[in-house]
């Protein structure tokens, strides 16, 4: 039984879609590894912090988050950094952050559309080259027509468009499973930041307004 097809033309359009395939699992298998290599919170560590904002409670929402260590760390400790200058600026330096690690999330998954797109068109190419196959063999063929001078042919028009659906709708699926984590990573980090955020502008409005105070009072 032969494994490999020996014909030159369906090997020639069988190679691209396994080249497609090899990169395609690399790529699914890399960007997997990292995003489950990042921490999230847990739904108990993520209920404790917002219990601990809604309370206002910063420093213990900080000193939780601090000990998780999750994957916006970074940011994280640049809002710690700068909770005592203006909430603009502090949001702009975490904005900052946040932008990078979401490049670094997102990166590569590109590649993956790309593929997406590139491996049902070499699907349809491998389909045009078997049925030019097909009509080939019958234009040669003296004598009646039997089914198996073109089964070669429409076999290999059908296999390789096959293919490049297959490897499309499974890029297609990591793709969007990835992307749905990411957004929905991002969206929690953000919810926490903001909130943090705004409790350090509130502290540091209120000391101010304390400080205006006891000058007001002092004779």
């Amino acid at each position: 039984m032969e494994l490999l097809p020996q014909n030159p033309w369906t090997i020639f359009t069988a190679l691209p879609l396994l080249l497609c395939s090899i990169l395609a699992l690399a790529l699914i298998a890399e960007r997997t590894l990292f995003l489950l290599s990042k921490r999230r919170l847990k739904p108990a560590d993520q209920h404790a912090v917002l219990t601990a904002l809604k309370q206002a409670d910063v420093a213990q929402a900080e000193t939780q988050l601090l000990a998780i260590r999750p994957f916006y760390e970074e940011a994280l400790t640049t809002l710690i950094r700068h909770k005592d200058q203006e909430k603009a600026l502090r949001d702009c330096a975490v904005s900052l952050v946040l932008e990078e690690l979401a490049s670094q999330l997102k990166n590569r998954l590109s590649g993956l559309m790309t593929i997406t797109t590139l491996a049902p068109m070499l699907g349809l190419l491998g389909t045009i080259i078997g049925l030019m196959r097909a009509f080939y063999d019958l234009g040669r063929h003296h004598g009646p027509v039997e089914p198996a001078i073109v089964a070669d042919g429409l076999w290999q028009a059908m296999s390789t468009t096959a293919a490049g659906m297959i490897i499309a709708i499974c890029c297609t699926l990591a793709h969007a499973l990835m992307q749905s984590r990411i957004k929905r990573d991002l969206a929690q980090s953000s919810q926490i930041l903001n909130r943090l955020s705004q409790l350090h502008a509130v502290e540091l409005s209120t000391q101010n307004h304390s400080g205006y105070i006891l000058k007001g009072a002092t004779p």
